[in-house]
């Protein structure tokens, strides 16, 4: 499904990816975990084309985006960036809901304007798309009206509208409060146990867990352990992971 290969990336003098790999299978939910600036995030964001890099390649489903001049993209790579974002959907730390829409015009805003599809099917499908995530009496609701858990299963759900093959999690509870965190996890756990291919950029390790087909361990650039959860949660190979792990359980101490 997802296919990363030779992957380098830089920003200016540093070489943050030095050739990475890693292949994801249709259907598998893959976890991120590592110290923070370790190169999660970027690594989904190369994924999805929002962030260049100098070499390397990137397969999602039948797309290949390779290296782009990212001062001078061409006509073919932004379509070829367009393609790749139609297949893997991404939910952010962020929500970045359009304060001036309601829930309804989030979600349908994109499936019409990209995807063609009339506003009323658009309407109906977001209506179906609030149920499943229990915000179906918030359709007309603005952002500012919402709880920060609920704005972030919006985003979900304007995510799904699209379609995609494969959802992109950044670390989609890290500007929540405590007790909101679950209803999003929730969510997310929902589209893995119906099959989804799903990649996670997370903090929450129980979370991982709980969801992980595979475990990927990220430090300063490099993917130094992939694994099993039980196996890296239990008995990592690394000493680097190791260490990570032992300040992340301590803290939640």
């Amino acid at each position: 499904m997802i296919k990363v290969r030779g992957l380098h990336k830089y920003y200016g003098e540093q070489h943050l990816f030095k050739g990475i790999n890693l292949e994801i299978e249709k259907g598998e939910a893959v976890v991120f975990i590592g110290p923070s600036g370790s190169g999660k995030s970027t690594f989904l964001r190369c994924i999805n084309g929002l962030e260049y890099f100098q070499r390397g390649e990137i397969d999602v489903g039948d797309i290949e985006l390779h290296s782009i001049n990212r001062l001078m993209p061409d006509k073919k790579d932004l379509e070829t960036i367009r393609r790749i974002r139609l297949k893997a959907g991404m939910v952010f730390q962020q929500f970045n809901l359009f304060p001036h829409m309601t829930v309804l015009e989030n979600i349908t805003e994109s499936p019409e304007k990209v995807l063609g599809i009339c506003r009323d099917k658009a309407a109906e499908d977001a209506v179906a798309l609030l149920k499943r995530i229990n915000l179906e009496k918030k359709v007309n609701s603005y952002p500012e009206e919402l709880s920060g858990g609920e704005q972030q299963r919006v985003a979900i759900a304007r995510a799904l509208a699209m379609k995609p093959e494969a959802m992109l999690f950044d670390e989609p509870t890290s500007s929540l409060d405590p007790e909101m965190v679950g209803e999003v996890l929730a969510v997310i756990k929902e589209l893995v146990d119906e099959g989804m291919t799903t990649l996670i950029a997370t903090h929450e390790m129980d979370f991982a867990k709980e969801v992980a087909d595979r475990v990927v361990v990220f430090d300063h650039g490099d993917i130094i352990e992939t694994g099993a959860p039980e196996k890296i949660f239990t008995n990592p190979s690394i000493e680097r992971t190791r260490i990570f792990l032992n300040r992340v359980f301590k803290k939640g101490c």
